[in-house]
Parts: structure tokens; sequence; C-alpha cells
């Protein structure tokens, strides 16, 4: 089994070693919430050779107390606090759980610092300790796990409001650090939303407690001058981060290596792995940040190979439980199926209020709309009724190839008869109650 040792690395894995005789953390959770830290401080000049971010998102999954996700967090943040405390105290944010809210935060910290020396800096960490809370709340947004995706894999995002017009993040900086239990994985951490490419972004990783220590025990922050230097190396100028040669053979055996374990896998569990293979780059240029290299050697990519491929079992056990604990309960729905099935029984049509009445506490009116824009099988229909009052919005729901190359949004006058049309149940993804 992977132990820390094989994963340890440079001035940070030493940093982290010293720390652990007086936490009782798993020292696999502190090198987990260090690196999602380090590498979101170093993000602004720290680069791919192929220019994506190094940024690394995990997540701490572990049974509440027992776990010690929090304790393993304390610590990490102690560990750095010499070397990044002032990125952590500013730049930390929480509770972001939808799109234009993620575009909002990230546009505001550019604009903060624009003119300042240095440049413009857009740099944050999302630290949700209660992930499963926030998880709920961003399923009720079509746009979040879109942007979410986008903004790790470094590609710009926007979100245009009445108010501000268009806000766009060409560059995004962001990184992430999440805490959860296995039961709420298997409750929350769906599906869909597991095949569309959402979690393959994140490096879980299973933890528990190392040790019960003296209440009266004080931890003791290790001696970091040489992580410090290695951070003011890495924000005095742009670097770009490219792998040996020797380290490059090594990186295409490691690919084989996932492609190979992913095509024996079930599609669902081989999705959370898609990116393993980026994720070994990621993790290798951070640590090799730390000993002051652009050149990713061998061993940096052999220490980020066990940290990965950790995550990989991890992954595989947390989804596993989840479907033998989950055996004959009824699968969440997504919010493409909630809408469906709420037309199908007003009989295939529903007036906006009505659609909204029995989705509340699940999505908003705007998230209704965000999410039929994506659905070809669902009409928007504005009636005018010829008064001063705004019209009535209506979803309709409808043949995908009656619609196909006409406008989604149709306008009509007048009150005039109505006629609800049938349920289309020739939709194989329209479930008639």
């Amino acid at each position: 089994m992977t132990t820390f040792d094989q994963m340890s690395y440079g001035p940070l894995g030493k940093a982290v070693e010293a720390a652990m005789p007086t936490s009782e953390a798993d020292p696999i959770g502190v090198w987990a919430a260090s690196l999602s830290l380090y590498s979101a401080a170093i993000s602004r000049r720290v680069r791919l050779d192929n220019r994506r971010p190094v940024v690394v998102w995990t997540v701490l999954a572990g049974r509440s107390a027992i776990g010690r996700k929090g304790y393993a967090l304390g610590t990490a943040s102690a560990v750095l606090g010499k070397v990044i405390g002032g990125f952590i105290h500013t730049r930390k944010r929480s509770g972001v759980a939808n799109g234009p809210s993620l575009v909002d935060m990230l546009s505001g910290l550019e604009l903060d610092t624009m003119g300042q020396d240095g440049g413009i800096d857009g740099r944050c960490i999302l630290l949700e300790e209660e992930w499963a809370s926030v998880l709920k709340d961003q399923k009720k947004c079509s746009k979040f796990s879109t942007m979410f995706r986008t903004a790790w894999d470094g590609k710009p995002i926007s979100n245009r409001t009445k108010k501000d017009g268009l806000q766009s993040v060409a560059q995004p900086l962001l990184g992430f650090h999440a805490h959860i239990t296995p039961g709420e994985w298997g409750k929350y951490v769906s599906s869909s939303e597991a095949l569309g490419g959402s979690y393959n972004r994140l490096l879980p990783v299973l933890v528990e407690r190392s040790k019960m220590l003296p209440y009266n025990n004080r931890p003791q922050v290790p001696d970091t001058s040489a992580l410090k230097g290695a951070f003011e190396w890495a924000e005095e100028e742009d670097r770009v981060m490219y792998f040996s040669i020797e380290a490059g053979e090594r990186f295409d055996e490691i690919r084989a290596i996932v492609e190979d374990r992913m095509a024996e896998l079930p599609e669902l569990l081989a999705s959370y792995m898609e990116r393993s293979a980026e994720q070994v780059q990621r993790v290798s240029a951070v640590l090799s940040a730390t000993v002051m290299e652009e050149e990713i050697s061998r061993d940096a990519v052999e220490a980020a190979w066990q940290f990965v491929s950790y995550s990989m079992a991890s992954v595989e056990k947390l989804v596993k439980d989840a479907a033998s604990n989950n055996e004959g309960a009824k699968p969440m729905k997504t919010p493409e199926e909630l809408i469906r099935d709420v037309l199908n029984k007003h009989g295939g049509e529903a007036k906006a209020s009505d659609l909204l009445r029995p989705l509340w506490g699940k999505m908003n009116a705007a998230g209704i709309k965000d999410t039929v824009e994506g659905m070809d099988d669902v009409l928007v229909v504005q009636e005018k009724t010829g008064g001063r009052g705004a019209p009535k919005t209506i979803y309709r729901l409808i043949d995908p190839e009656d619609q196909a190359g006409k406008p989604k949004l149709k306008v009509i006058s007048g009150e005039g008869p109505k006629v609800k049309p049938k349920p289309v149940s020739s939709n194989p993804f329209v479930s008639l109650l």
C-alpha cells in the first residue's frame, strides 16, 4: 500500500514530515491539503509548458471526527503559514455555489489588483470544509459544473449580468480543497456529473486519524526557510515547468498504466480517472518548484505518481462503497429530468410559476431558465396578453426533431384557445408518470 514516505518530496515533504509527531491528522491528508494551498499560491507565475495551470485540487474523504480532515487542513496551514500565510488569509473563499458567483469572485479579485505593482492577481483558493452542503446548492445551477471544469483547465470563463454587463476571466487561477464524508460522497457526488467530467479534476484521498495525542499537546511548526525561498523563487519571474528526458519517459509509462487500468473498469469508475496523467504532471511540477527547478525530474514524477495512484485507489473504494450502500435506493435526478417530470405531470406544458412551484428548494427560476436553454426537447413560449403586464412564460415538451433549426423561444399574441399536447413518449429521456 502507498505510504506518505513514497509521495513525499523536497522541502514541502520534509516540512510535513516534521509536523506529524504533534499532529493527529493523516499525513497523506496534510500532504493533499498542502499541495492544494501551495499550488494555488504559486499559480500566478508558474505554468506547465503547455500553458496549463499547476493548481492541484484535492478532497479529503473521511468519517466525521475520526477522519481528522479539519486537523489535516489546520496542520497544512500551520506548516505553510510563514511561507504563504498572507495568500491564504487574503485569498481564501468558500460557499461558492453557482457559476455567475464564481465568475464574479474571480473577476473581482482581478479588478481589485488592477494597476498594482506586479500586475493583475486573480489567485484564489476555495476551501470547502462542508462540501456536501455546497454540492446540494451547486446542483441548482446548470452552469456551475461547466465553469468549474473550465477554471481547472485554465480557459476563459464569463457571465453576463444586467447590472455589470459581461464579466470575464481570461485565465482563471483557482485553487480548490474540500472535505466530505464517505457517506456524503455516495449521496451528493452524482454519476451524471462524474460522467460529464466534473470530478476527474479532483484528487480525493481517504484519510483517518494517525494517532491519539494528549489533550495538552501543542503542535510544533517546523522550519520552512527552504520552502520560503522556493516560494520567492516562484514569484520572481515566469516559470515554465517541463519534463527532463527521463521524466518524460516515465510519464509516458504512467499514461499507459492509467489507460490500461481505465479500460478494465466500468465507465463510471473510469470517468473519475480520465485526467490522472495530467494530475501527475501538475503535482510533479509543483514538487519541482519547491526545489526551485523548472525541469521536472524523474523522482518528482515518481513521487507525484504515488500520490495520484493513492487517489485513484481512494476513488475506486469510495465509488464501490457508495454503489453497495445505495443498492435499491432511488438515484438523484438531474435538473433536466426534474423539469421533464413536472411538465409531464402537467400534460406536457406548464406556466413558469407552475413549473417552479414543485421544484422550489431544488432549482430557482434562473436555474430553470438556464437548464432549459440546453434542452432540445423543451420549447419556451412567451404569450403576450395585450395588456400592460409582462408576457406569460410557458414551457412546453416537444419532439426535438420537429424543432430542429427553429428558434428556442416562440412569442405569440393574444390568449387564444390552449391545447395541451400529449406527453412525448417517443423521447427516451422522458419518463411518463
